[in-house]
């Protein structure tokens, strides 16, 4: 009966092993990595590099996913017409 237990789970494994894992969306793996974060670092401004960096994608990918999840565009600008652009975060509702 043993036997037939552990022969049954192997088919199991197998049968999952030959089935193609579907890749996680650009969206999940930002909220992934987004979660991982310690909370410090969670809630503060992010440049768009250092999220490109993190998920190995470009901006032009990322923006409309950070856009739809509440996250804004924001500048700091300066007296000599330089500006530095950033992410937000959503405000936190707890």
């Amino acid at each position: 009966m043993f036997l037939a237990y552990l022969s049954e789970l192997n088919k199991l494994t197998e049968a999952q092993r030959a089935q193609p894992s579907q890749p996680s969306s650009l969206r999940d793996r930002f909220e992934r990595w987004h979660r991982s974060l310690p909370a410090v670092s969670r809630n503060r401004r992010f440049s768009m590099s250092e999220i490109e960096a993190a998920l190995k994608s470009q901006g032009k990918y990322l923006s409309p996913i950070l856009l739809e999840l509440g996250w804004r565009r924001r500048r700091v600008w300066s007296t000599t017409g330089q500006y530095h652009r950033y992410w937000e975060p959503p405000a936190r509702s707890d």
